[in-house]
């Protein structure tokens, strides 16, 4: 297992390093700069200011200057948009508010979703099966973007019960409709999956084998049965835990909770090329342990992975 860890690890490595020299050039390409503006500065200003931040020199300097800081010193740089602050204060004030609703998101994506799951397959037609795919449907037409203003306007605004807004913190009232807004279309799929592959491991001839032997139906759904069915739903949380970081940028802005989506935005309307590229490599690099987490969860769950791991 630690042989297999180092491996992906070191694998990942020139991965990373494409993306941040393709995006370093992208961000170059791109029209106008952190400095341009309606009223250009004059040029002796705008010569000491490309000066001060070193984009001045040719491309090749900037990459290679850029390269070292970030894997010798993990410093992405001044920010050329915010005056007196780093790309890396910029993610760590940022990163664990979305962290943290994400996370939370996550749980109450998985806490429902699969027990949802469960229910639907194994009481199949009835009418639990039938509101579970109906949820799924109805769910599938509130995006988050759609969502978040209805629990606005139902918990804030017409029962007043949470705060329509602000982090504070991180106090749990302030949590609650960041992460059902973010997590609600992908509760319904996580309980679409498991009820699939429930209902697919239910088929199989060793879980036939076991009810001929006699074995209670819960210790057949507990030892024999939830393992294998949880294997498609780990693989589907491993992309949507990233696209809930990644794909936060309305949840932020929406409820101004001050999450790195916001960071973001202002980014890219100033061009603020340090703060970009340090974002998508943050994101890169949570892809990369995500997906490896996957990789060694169904090590752990299933022993055919764990021995062809060896």
């Amino acid at each position: 297992m630690l042989q297999y860890t180092f491996r992906r690890t070191i694998a990942v490595l020139p991965t990373i390093l494409c993306l941040i020299v393709i995006c370093f050039f992208l961000m170059r390409l791109a029209p106008g700069g952190p400095f341009t503006s309606e009223r250009p500065l004059p040029p002796a200003i705008m010569a000491n200011v490309l000066e001060r931040y070193g984009l001045d020199q040719p491309l090749y300097v900037q990459l290679f200057t850029y390269l070292k800081n970030i894997f010798f010193n993990f410093d992405f740089g001044p920010s050329f948009a915010q005056r007196d602050r780093d790309v890396n204060d910029i993610i760590a004030a940022g990163f664990p508010v979305t962290l943290t609703y994400g996370f939370w998101s996550a749980v109450f994506v998985l806490v429902l979703g699969i027990p949802l799951g469960v229910i639907a397959a194994l009481r199949q037609n009835s009418f639990w099966d039938y509101v579970m795919t109906g949820f799924a449907i109805f769910s599938q037409i509130f995006p988050n973007f759609v969502l978040a203003p209805l629990m606005v306007l139902t918990f804030t605004l017409a029962l007043g019960l949470l705060p329509g807004g602000g982090w504070n913190g991180g106090q749990w009232e302030y949590v609650v409709m960041p992460a059902v807004a973010l997590g609600t279309s992908y509760l319904a799929n996580v309980a679409r999956i498991t009820r699939s592959s429930l209902l697919e491991v239910l088929g199989s001839p060793y879980i036939r084998t076991a009810r001929a032997k006699g074995l209670p139906e819960r210790t057949i759904m507990i030892r024999h049965a939830l393992k294998p069915t949880l294997l498609p739903v780990i693989s589907y949380m491993s992309p949507v835990f990233v696209y809930m970081i990644t794909g936060s940028v309305f949840i932020d802005v929406f409820f101004s909770t001050g999450g790195i989506g916001q960071s973001f935005i202002d980014a890219a309307y100033t061009r603020d090329y340090s703060v970009i590229l340090g974002l998508a490599i943050l994101y890169s690099v949570l892809t990369f342990v995500l997906n490896l987490a996957v990789d060694l969860a169904y090590a752990a769950i299933d022993p055919k992975v764990r021995s062809g791991l060896k």
